[in-house]
């Protein structure tokens, strides 16, 4: 009687669990829409940056650079950004410029039901005309 019990209450558990990642896949998409991809808001915005680049060029250095900007909106607003977060931003750059992605491109969150762009056809039809790796070579 003991074992049925715990069996139902742990499909109780099981169901509510795949509701709430329903749900939560559901306002993801939502707050995408309205442009919301959630996560902090970068502490360098354009404005800051440009500035930064323009000093790095004139040989200035980048430790020197961070003490005179000043975030400007968030926790910490009126203070200046951190050494590594100006070190990371101008590298971002930088690898941009070389046309290297340095991070990967945010994924877009799907449902099994939403139908396939044309780019995740072809990448299917790719994959599918490859012969499977555990096959033998003949």
């Amino acid at each position: 009687m003991g074992a049925m019990f715990f069996a139902v209450l742990a499909v109780a558990g099981q169901i509510e669990r795949n509701y709430i990642r329903e749900k939560t896949l559901e306002c993801q998409v939502i707050a995408a829409s309205k442009g919301n991809h959630g996560g902090r808001p970068k502490v360098i915005d354009d404005d800051m940056f440009t500035f930064a680049v323009a000093l790095e060029d004139k040989g200035v250095p980048v430790p020197e650079i961070a003490k005179k900007l000043t975030i400007k909106v968030g926790k910490n607003a009126g203070k200046s950004p951190s050494v590594a977060s100006l070190y990371r931003a101008l590298a971002e750059a930088e690898a941009d410029d070389d046309g290297l992605p340095l991070r990967p491109k945010p994924v877009r969150i799907r449902r099994p039901e939403d139908p396939l762009t044309p780019a995740e056809i072809d990448l299917r039809e790719r994959l599918q005309a490859q012969p499977h790796p555990n096959t033998e070579l003949r």
